[in-house]
């Protein structure tokens, strides 16, 4: 009987699939690497991937890259733990480019280098509230992305690599002020105000008050206050 029960195990036993090799990537111009989206602070870390594929949907391990480079001495790989490590020497505010070679093609990176203190928008938020004094838009934004280097994206439906507009940002946080510009976008609403009021408390949660990112059929007059999270 216990025969009969391990033999049957063994065939309901699911298929591991086994790793595709190294070779097997970076084939075509879709291999790219990149760092997370969360600030980059002197003596902290941040994570490392690598992808290819439409959309780079496909997950390349860092295992078959060599030869990795970093432009800031103070910056350096660690690609078996999936990192970056920024050295507590690193300079805020400086632009960091790593680069990876994975057969004849080698790919790059850009981050830069966050204050080693207060506050830093770099990352991925999502809206906890909003008052319009009035209507509010149906949909909440449901995902405002800040990059290291001042650039946004804001996404009210995100559907795979697809973002509403984007452009450039300015956060004075010692005078509270904050300012967007529009750079492109699939859609741009009508009305926007970007400039306004903004403040972080603790490392996940961003008030800003006077500015309106779009969703209603007539803008705010005053614009809206919104809460959002950290992701």
């Amino acid at each position: 009987m216990l025969e009969l029960l391990f033999a049957a195990a063994l065939v309901a036993a699911p298929v591991q699939d086994e790793e595709p090799p190294c070779d097997a990537y970076g084939s075509d111009d879709s291999l790219s690497i990149g760092a997370a989206v969360s600030p980059a602070r002197p003596g902290g870390e941040i994570s490392l991937y690598a992808n290819e594929g439409l959309h780079g949907m496909i997950g390349v391990p860092l295992k078959c890259f060599s030869g990795w480079t970093s432009s800031d001495p103070a910056v350096t790989v660690a690609a078996a733990r999936g990192k970056i490590v920024i050295g507590r020497d690193a300079t805020p505010g400086r632009d960091v480019e790593i680069a990876g070679t994975l057969g004849a093609r080698t790919v790059r990176t850009r981050f830069r280098i966050a204050p080693a203190e207060g506050p830093v928008l770099t990352g991925f938020w999502s809206q906890a509230s909003v008052d319009c004094g009035g209507p509010i838009p149906r949909d909440p934004l449901r995902e405002l992305r800040f990059n290291s280097d001042g650039h946004f994206a804001i996404t009210f439906v995100p559907f795979e690599v697809r973002q509403d507009y984007w452009g450039s940002v300015e956060f004075d946080p010692a005078a509270g002020r904050i300012g967007f510009v529009v750079d492109r976008g699939n859609t741009v609403p009508a009305g926007l105000m970007l400039k306004g009021q903004a403040r972080v408390e603790g490392d996940n949660r961003l008030f800003m008050d006077g500015v309106y990112f779009g969703g209603l059929d007539a803008a705010p007059a005053a614009g809206c206050s919104y809460v959002f999270q950290k992701r």
